[in-house]
């Protein structure tokens, strides 16, 4: 199967997180999102949604473990447009 490899970029310390891998880009934003939404006192994500972002930065085939970068991160969506 593959895999969807994203991070999260935090803009304030231009830097990004620790890669994870979800089977659709759509199950990463809704993750995300949660994550933006998640009340808590050390939920950074939370209390500066502005400074989080989601990307895109591959593929990894579970079946072959072949992983494929894209060139460049690909933008899937940003904490303040998913803060509710």
């Amino acid at each position: 199967m593959i895999q969807i490899i994203v991070s999260v970029k935090d803009r304030a310390a231009d830097a990004f997180g620790r890669p994870f891998f979800v089977p659709s880009a759509g199950v990463a934003i809704r993750s995300f999102s949660d994550e933006v939404n998640r009340e808590h006192a050390e939920n950074q994500m939370f209390h500066h949604s502005d400074d989080f972002d989601l990307f895109e930065l591959g593929t990894y085939d579970d079946n072959t473990g072949i992983i494929e970068c894209h060139n460049q991160p690909k933008l899937l969506t940003l904490g303040k447009t998913v803060k509710v």
